[in-house]
């Protein structure tokens, strides 16, 4: 069923073929006409007793009338009877110079008996003329001589017995012996036999054959060979044309559907309208405005939790500065009481240091983001960075009632990489397990390498992280539940630490599910080197 609905399609190929046949007719019709015609004009030009002869019927008929006389142009012929009795004339003027004793001067058309006239010097260094009568036999195909003689150059026969009585020739019958008429016309005899079986002698004159007028004929047929290629260029260039349009209306469904999704529409395209070569490209647009489609609907769900981000940096921004200026304003007036002025003030610094902690994660988020952003990489230590900053963030996390399991060589692990980035996404990472986990959590480092990677592993055993925000964690402006938010925040703190991630050309992902003691679990790997240098 598959196979006869692809033969029943329209195919490409098939209709590449059928105007390739078209084209190669086309050429070969045009080519058969300007032969044909060319033939014709050489038949017209040249004519001779073989063209008189296709009328052989009406010849055996003594039916002269019935002969084109359109078809001899320029030509003339005689019949003579049995009793060497003139019975047709198609030139007056023939029938007076051609006689019936004469036509044994004529050579024969099919060439059986001819002569042949040669000059020649004789033994006294005269100009003479050798005459010789020759036979040819068609059933041996052997030609026979059979007499000659040898006249001078007032034809007056000095050698010979070929024309026994006759003691010199006219001009007329040298001439008639060459097969020449008059120095201009070509001059044969045909013999055949009538319907009723009388002998007939046909007497046919026709234009001498010169290189002069051989050569204008040529010009002629040239001239019709030059006008074909014209007409046949001309038929090329309509079947090009019809072939275009067959194109144009086999990719027109595609087209349409191109349109129509620059204009806001899907229109999808039917793959029976198309021939079947280009179903491969209609299974590709449909995949391509699937994936356009889903890239519509994810920019505008993006958009909308851009949108609600926004409003909430607003509002965490608008709410420590409206305490501010509402602060600040109590205290320039006089109206705080002395013993509470500093209460005042230490809420106006927390409130602007909140404030500057999220213009600074907006700010990093979008520095790091350029594309013009470079790296200033450094040869360090990575055990003693990590080291280095626990030592400094352990204050901290005892005060939060946090505990701090390090697995960390004692030996050093040297990298390249930018250690001030680096610390930036410990904190990140730290911060974040500080923001969202009880007291009594336990924050778990590890690093360990190999001959070109690195593995820093950061994990602890809180509350963990939602299934709905695991597979988006990475991406901006994602923030997490109530469960692990507190209602604020840019969510662009886990972007921050993919990018430097990037920077580096490591990998980052969230281990799912997480080593068994852990419940949230960070895999970090960089390489030794980069790539960029």
């Amino acid at each position: 069923m598959k196979t006869n609905n692809l033969l029943s399609r329209r195919s490409f190929l098939r209709t590449c073929i059928t105007y390739f046949l078209l084209c190669s007719l086309l050429v070969f019709l045009v080519n058969a006409l300007a032969n044909a015609l060319i033939a014709a004009r050489l038949d017209r030009a040249f004519p001779s007793v073989d063209t008189l002869l296709q009328y052989g019927d009406a010849l055996a008929e003594d039916d002269f009338s019935a002969i084109p006389h359109r078809r001899l142009q320029g030509c003339a012929f005689l019949v003579f009877d049995g009793d060497d009795r003139l019975l047709y004339a198609s030139d007056n003027k023939l029938k007076e110079y051609i006689h019936a004793e004469d036509l044994w001067m004529i050579n024969t058309a099919d060439g059986n008996l001819y002569y042949s006239v040669s000059q020649m010097t004789d033994h006294s260094g005269n100009t003479a003329y050798y005459i010789a009568l020759y036979c040819y036999r068609e059933d041996t195909g052997i030609t026979e001589f059979i007499d000659y003689c040898i006249v001078d150059t007032d034809y007056t026969i000095r050698e010979g017995e070929l024309f026994p009585g006759i003691d010199r020739l006219t001009e007329r019958q040298f001439e008639l012996l060459q097969g020449i008429y008059r120095s201009e016309w070509d001059i044969v005899k045909y013999e055949y036999a009538a319907t009723d079986g009388e002998p007939r002698t046909l007497v046919f004159v026709s234009p001498l054959l010169t290189g002069e007028s051989y050569l204008d004929t040529l010009d002629d047929t040239n001239r019709l060979w030059l006008l074909s290629v014209p007409v046949l260029l001309l038929a090329i260039f309509l079947l090009a044309l019809l072939f275009s349009r067959s194109i144009r209306r086999s990719i027109r469904p595609l087209n349409e559907a191109i349109v129509a999704y620059a204009e806001g529409r899907r229109v999808d395209v039917e793959p029976d309208r198309l021939p079947h070569e280009f179903q491969y490209v209609t299974d590709s647009f449909t995949h391509l405005l699937d994936q356009l489609e889903q890239a519509r609907i994810d920019k505008e769900q993006a958009d909308k939790t851009k949108q609600r981000v926004i409003a909430d940096l607003s509002h965490d921004l608008k709410t420590p500065l409206t305490v501010i200026q509402g602060y600040a304003r109590a205290l320039a007036d006089g109206i705080v009481p002395e013993a509470k002025q500093k209460p005042y003030l230490e809420t106006i610094c927390s409130k602007a240091a909140a404030s500057t902690e999220l213009i600074d994660t907006l700010f990093a988020y979008a520095r790091l983001d350029h594309p013009d952003y470079t790296l200033q990489p450094e040869e360090i230590d990575l055990c003693e960075l990590v080291k280095s900053y626990l030592a400094e963030k352990y204050t901290e996390l005892e005060a939060a009632g946090f505990l701090l399991e390090p697995d960390l060589p004692d030996k050093a692990i040297p990298c390249r990489a930018d250690p001030r980035l680096l610390r930036r996404l410990f904190e990140n990472l730290t911060g974040n397990a500080l923001k969202y986990n009880p007291r009594g959590t336990t924050l778990f480092f590890s690093l360990h390498e190999t001959p070109d990677r690195i593995r820093l592993t950061i994990a602890d055993n809180g509350v963990g992280i939602p299934p709905a925000i695991a597979e988006t964690l990475f991406e901006p402006f994602v923030i997490g539940n109530q469960a692990r938010t507190t209602g604020c925040g840019t969510g662009l703190g886990m972007a921050i630490v993919k990018r430097i991630v990037e920077l580096h050309h490591g990998a980052i992902r969230l281990v799912l599910p997480p080593q068994e003691g852990y419940r949230t679990e960070y895999e970090i790997t960089l390489p030794r080197q980069l790539r960029d240098e």
